[in-house]
């Protein structure tokens, strides 16, 4: 009896432990980089979901190329994840779009990726030695009961590097880095009942609104996005951030005082303005295109960044080493413009950037005529952060300014911009503010009574040296709106939207979602060169070292035997 009681309970213990082991998991992360844990932000807001959340991902297929197959199983491996929080309130599934069935079904997928960014990647595909090419689309969609939400799983435009293999490699491990962010971030959006609401400042000559528009419908996924004329505006109450793209006229006091309260009352502000114009419709004139300052908006809001602790500076930036392109006219080809494109300093390929969640993993930004910026002294306890800057082979020609086109056909000096350096054209303030009208309001001013002279809470501005930071271009025949940061002359897609994206998602996030952008998954390729080299060897070392294991222990075993039941 008491035998048969003790075979019985082995198996009953393990039956216990195994059903305590489910309720009680936990994971152990070995890894140096730590690629397999999640950020306390991300846990707070899946352990949160209050709702049942569906995400299907668009990256599936056997015949996946192998870094693309490690990029989905990362994808995976995330979600696992995320599920370890979120329990039965989170659930994936991959699908391969080209595989679905229904015509209808997938022209109307297609659709939703054209219309949320998501453009086809190209990718080589080898069966049976003969190589072709397919087109995947990396994207997510997340469903919850709000609707549905599409997110790009890649930040950069892997059409122009496919056929460079380091290149391709590492912007996949940067996807790769991101992608904790890129989902729960997603994620969060899909859940909130009220969304944050975002306010295109007009009034004082910004750009039109065809020229943000791209920025707008970007914004208007996960925002409420508004056009606010300010000079008829009573206040800015309501409004969450501001945007305020390339005005060319000056700020009232009236509109000033608007936005220092709206700052002081812990609003966010982005700010992209130019303080010279230059006039590009003189590109084929022999004199060239001068810079004229912008008086009136210099005049009326220096005083209003120096009490916030910037300064901007009237010159224009040179840079030799991250330079844009630029289309002249040379000549005329079957009644049409015979366009020559060149390198063109005075447009920046922005690749400089500071340590700073919303600049990591970023690829280039896209600035026309920038000006330099410096910080000075400030009320307020503010932290002024610097994010992006020229290479250190830049000069800045000071105003006033004559941009001759011929330079662009001329071999730059590189002597003299070896003894430049690296300028600043983007700052982030954050920290408690002081009102610029903290001493000059008085009692008997009919504002006095709903007046604050300080931030209330710790709020955060951007201010850029580059008024077209935010401007898309417009195709003149058909009117058709072209992606913002998308450079006509070289197909390259830069980055100034997915920058936008960060900025406000790192000024509105209020649970730091987007400190999760921070981590970093160190890439370890193999060395190519040595791997031909001895590529033999280790071919005949993978295969012979185990039938030598196998013949020793044979030996061995045989020896143990012999030596155990000799007679």
């Amino acid at each position: 009896m008491r035998k048969a009681l003790k075979n019985f309970s082995i198996p009953f213990l393990l039956i216990v432990f195994y059903i305590f082991s489910q309720s009680f998991v936990f994971r152990i992360d070995l890894t140096e980089d730590k690629r397999y844990t999640i950020s306390e932000a991300t846990k707070a807001v899946l352990e949160g979901l209050e709702e049942e959340i569906f995400v299907k991902i668009y990256l599936e297929g056997d015949n996946l190329p192998a870094n693309y197959r490690m990029f989905r199983n990362a994808i995976e491996e995330n979600l696992q994840e995320f599920k370890r929080y979120a329990g039965k309130k989170l659930k994936f599934k991959f699908i391969d779009p080209l595989v679905i069935k229904s015509k209808a079904e997938k022209d109307t997928l297609f659709k939703h990726f054209q219309r949320n960014g998501i453009n086809p990647t190209p990718v080589a595909v080898y069966k049976e030695g003969e190589r072709s090419e397919k087109f995947i689309f990396p994207a997510a969609e997340i469903i919850g009961n709000q609707g549905s939400l599409f997110v790009s799983l890649l930040n950069s435009d892997m059409r122009v590097v496919a056929i460079n293999e380091e290149l391709e490699a590492r912007l996949l491990n940067n996807a790769i880095e991101n992608i904790e962010y890129t989902l729960i971030e997603g994620i969060y959006q899909i859940t909130q009942k009220q969304q944050k609401r975002i306010g295109f400042i007009y009034g004082h000559g910004e750009l039109p609104p065809i020229f943000v528009s791209d920025a707008a419908q970007t914004l208007a996924q996960k925002y409420e996005v508004f056009p606010v004329d300010l000079p008829q505006s009573p206040s800015l109450d309501g409004l969450d951030a501001i945007i305020v793209a390339k005005p060319t006229q000056g700020f009232s006091e009236e509109d000033k005082f608007k936005l220092d309260q709206f700052l002081m009352k812990g609003g966010k502000a982005l700010f992209f303005i130019d303080a010279l114009d230059i006039r590009e419709d003189s590109i084929n004139t022999p004199r060239g295109a001068v810079s004229i300052p912008y008086t009136e908006l210099v005049e009326s809001m220096t005083e209003f960044f120096f009490n916030y602790g910037i300064r901007f500076n009237m010159n224009f930036i040179e840079d030799v080493q991250n330079f844009g392109i630029i289309g002249l006219v040379v000549g005329e080809y079957a009644g049409k413009p015979k366009i020559e494109t060149l390198p063109w300093r005075h447009y920046l390929a922005i690749r400089n950037f500071y340590k700073h969640p919303t600049t990591k993993n970023l690829e280039a930004l896209w600035g026309r005529y920038v000006s330099s910026l410096d910080t000075v002294a400030s009320a307020g306890k503010i932290k002024k952060i610097p994010l992006a800057s020229s290479s250190p082979y830049s000069l800045v020609v000071p105003y006033p300014v004559i941009i001759k086109y011929d330079e662009a056909r001329q071999t730059p000096d590189l002597e003299k911009y070896k003894k430049g350096r690296p300028y600043t054209l983007m700052y982030l303030l954050e920290g408690n503010f002081v009102s610029l009208y903290q001493k000059r309001i008085l009692p008997s001013d009919a504002r006095y009574k709903n007046f604050v002279p300080e931030s209330q809470k710790p709020t955060k501005i951007l201010v850029c040296a580059d008024g077209d930071f935010l401007r898309n271009g417009v195709n003149a025949k058909t009117k058709q709106v072209l992606p913002l940061g998308y450079d006509k002359f070289t197909g390259f897609q830069f980055a100034n939207k997915q920058f936008l994206l960060n900025i406000l998602s790192y000024m509105l996030d209020e649970k730091g979602i987007i400190l999760s952008r921070n981590k970093e998954i160190m890439l370890r390729p193999l060395d190519k060169k040595k791997l031909q080299n001895q590529r033999t060897f280790w071919q005949w070392f993978n295969v012979g070292l185990p039938v030598v294991f196998l013949i020793i222990f044979g030996i061995a075993w045989n020896w143990w035997r012999k030596s155990k039941y000799a007679a």
